[in-house]
């Protein structure tokens, strides 16, 4: 559930096209909008000249350690690494969803998330449907995405394998059609103080949009939609989501994605 804690808009210069890009941003995630250095929320999300950021309010970080504001990139950093050194059908991501040889399945990403694991899906060839709830979240995929098309050497990918659908999957897989071959999983939930992913940009994602509480509820739906899978990734160790035993599970030196064969069901 999208909580909105302490988040507002603003934006990194007074330019007409970037303060009404700005402007209508604020009023379209239902945030307050204040010109750089006059807000008080705890985090915002800031449209620079050349991309949306989502970072701490520097008034709040005084003392403390401070992070980079986090946004969409599939050009460079991490992402863009997974894709040129490891866009190959036999690591994990890909054996789980079901690319094999001559096969490419379309793909709901049910909790995209900032996309990372959906861009490496394309990148590999497959049709990519992505939903995301939070509108925070969302906006940040988006502006990565449109970025990304301008890009001659992901353009194609991006623009014509990857398409966001701003929504809730519980709602949306009620009506969904036609039903993808696979069904991914990569639901947000609680972490033990000692987690690794309790960095501080991953808990500043968890004070916006809050744990993934219905998980389970998303499983069972997926799994009467899903034509031939269902895949969720977990952490290593974790219980399996709503108890339920996996058809198989692929293994990872962190993670682990268990795999759920609806025909199997």
């Amino acid at each position: 559930m999208e909580i909105f804690p302490s988040v507002s808009v603003s934006c990194t210069s007074l330019s007409e096209t970037i303060l009404v890009k700005a402007l209508e941003l604020a009023k379209y995630l239902g945030l307050p909008f204040y010109l750089p250095g006059e807000s008080s929320a705890r985090y915002i999300l800031t449209l620079t000249d050349n991309r949306l950021e989502l970072g701490p309010n520097p008034c709040y970080t005084e003392g403390r350690s401070i992070f980079n504001p986090i946004s969409v990139d599939f050009l460079s950093g991490s992402v863009a690494y997974r894709h040129a050194r490891n866009c190959t059908i036999k690591q994990p991501l890909a054996r789980a969803v079901g690319i094999r040889s001559g096969f490419r399945p379309v793909i709901l990403d049910a909790t995209a998330g900032l996309g990372s694991d959906s861009f490496v899906l394309a990148c590999l060839g497959c049709q990519v449907f992505m939903h995301e709830r939070s509108k925070v979240i969302a906006a940040l995929l988006a502006d990565g995405m449109a970025r990304a098309k301008a890009d001659p050497a992901i353009g194609a990918i991006v623009g014509t394998r990857m398409e966001l659908i701003p929504c809730d999957s519980l709602i949306a897989l009620q009506s969904i059609a036609p039903p993808p071959f696979t069904i991914y999983l990569d639901p947000m939930y609680p972490h033990s103080a000692k987690s690794a992913l309790n960095k501080k940009e991953m808990r500043m994602i968890r004070d916006i949009v809050g744990d993934d509480l219905d998980s389970d509820e998303l499983l069972a739906a997926a799994l009467n939609i899903a034509t031939n899978r269902v895949v969720v990734k977990r952490p290593k160790g974790a219980e399996h989501l709503g108890g339920k035993k996996p058809s198989h599970d692929i293994a990872m030196k962190n993670s682990r994605f268990d795999v759920y064969l609806t025909h199997h069901l």
